[in-house]
């Protein structure tokens, strides 16, 4: 069965250049340039994995993340942020608003590419009851 990946990002060279070199991988992409396009995207198709820029023209990415965490539909959805912010305080933010991983740009495709065979090699769990356990 066909994965399917998110990719939410405003950057269009970005966009493009993740586009190509996931779709060779053989993954359905799924594409928003903000986050209400994300919500939407999100709950219509229910993703396997999102690909989440921190800087979004209508919000922010860390914000979006926890949305797409408290709603039931995409609670168990991995989260990738993917961000020109590379700084130790952005990293752990994004990692308490419920992201699996944190890639800064200029993005090592190598790097992302293991995530997600990582993802998708591990059994699914919820977010949310991960959390209660710690």
């Amino acid at each position: 069965m066909e994965k399917s990946l998110l990719l939410v990002d405003d950057e269009l060279e970005f966009f493009e250049l993740l586009q190509f070199q996931l779709r060779d991988c053989g993954y359905k992409l799924l594409s928003a340039t903000n986050g209400m396009e994300a919500l939407n995207q999100a709950r219509q198709h229910l993703p396997d994995v999102i690909l989440l820029d921190l800087l979004l023209p209508d919000m922010d990415g860390l914000t979006l993340c926890e949305l797409f965490r408290w709603q039931l539909s995409t609670r168990a959805v991995p989260v990738i942020m993917i961000s020109a912010v590379a700084t130790d305080v952005t990293r752990h933010a994004a990692k308490v608003a419920g992201a699996r991983a944190y890639f800064t740009k200029p993005l090592g495709m190598a790097e992302l590419k293991a995530e997600l065979k990582a993802i998708f090699a591990a059994p699914q769990s919820d977010p949310g009851t991960e959390a209660l356990r710690a």
